[in-house]
């Protein structure tokens, strides 16, 4: 899926169509004057930055369900594969909007450790996740790992030493290897028939620029269409997206549900529109 943002003569608007993502500059700078605490102007350009990471987002809580309805063994840290899952699904797909997804991904866990920092939170070593920077360095080490030459300016612009890059080859191959060999048995055939994936939208009243975001971009349909297409799922289940209070993404395995948060989704908007605009050149993949 590509994205693109451009002028649309004064109409404030977002929308998917055709493999594209289409933000108007006059709908960001609409979403800029609604979130009070962006600092600095310029969102227009991180329309992508803000999908990537709702996209990235949405992955890893799908990595969680698919964990729990397909009984997929994890040995380790299950956040630590719902993380994997969510770059090695992104990196399979190469795609310059992929690779852009995961380059953002990784900057958005880097601002957010950088935010913090700077709002004196102290680091929870003893949390579930790994630390933001520990995340964002996966992303990169997943990227790296699996075409060291196609990312060689992504690992020499955020340092990633060049033993560890080796490193990162296997733990790509290994990763990779596993999901695939995992899920190879759950792929639908075309003869067997697709279970319906519910996509339903609450709460809009009190986040109506978030709503319409998710809304019109379709990406919460486009996945459940993907996944309905591509796993042969036991069960039906449903994405919602709603207001929970907390800056959060959740899967619920009793019900059998994909929570996306509001109030994450506007943590985004915030995060990246008050950002610098853009990845360094040097820091891009060599094409």
């Amino acid at each position: 899926m590509a994205v693109e943002a451009r002028g649309c003569d004064g109409r404030e608007d977002a929308w998917y169509t055709s493999g594209k993502a289409v933000f108007c500059y006059e709908y960001v700078e609409l979403i800029q004057r609604h979130s009070p605490t962006v600092a600095t102007p310029g969102g227009v350009q991180r329309a992508d930055a803000i999908v990537g990471a709702i996209i990235d987002t949405i992955l890893h809580e799908a990595g969680h369900g698919i964990i729990d309805i397909l009984d997929i063994p994890v040995l380790g840290r299950e956040e630590d594969a719902a993380d994997s899952f969510a770059v090695v699904n992104a990196l399979k797909m190469a795609s310059v909007f992929t690779e852009r997804v995961l380059i953002e991904a990784a900057k958005g866990w880097i601002l957010a450790g950088k935010r913090d920092k700077k709002q004196g939170k102290p680091l929870a070593f003893y949390d579930e996740h790994g630390l933001d920077l520990q995340r964002a360095y996966n992303v990169v080490c997943f990227m790296v790992g699996s075409d060291p030459k196609k990312y060689k300016a992504l690992a020499a612009y955020t340092k990633l030493p060049e033993y560890r890059q080796i490193s990162c080859a296997v733990d790509w191959k290994n990763t990779s290897w596993s999901w695939d060999e995992k899920l190879k048995p759950h792929l639908r055939s075309p003869d067997k028939q697709k279970v319906t994936v519910k996509v339903e939208y609450q709460n809009e009243e009190k986040y109506p620029i978030q709503a319409r975001v998710l809304r019109h971009l379709g990406l919460l349909e486009a996945f459940a269409a993907n996944a309905a297409d591509r796993y042969a799922w036991p069960n039906p289940f449903s994405i919602v997206a709603r207001s929970c209070g907390e800056a959060n993404a959740r899967w619920s395995s009793g019900g059998r549900t994909l929570t996306l948060c509001y109030e994450l989704v506007n943590e985004f908007i915030e995060l990246f529109l008050s950002s610098s605009s853009s990845l360094p050149r040097k820091g891009r993949a060599v094409r």
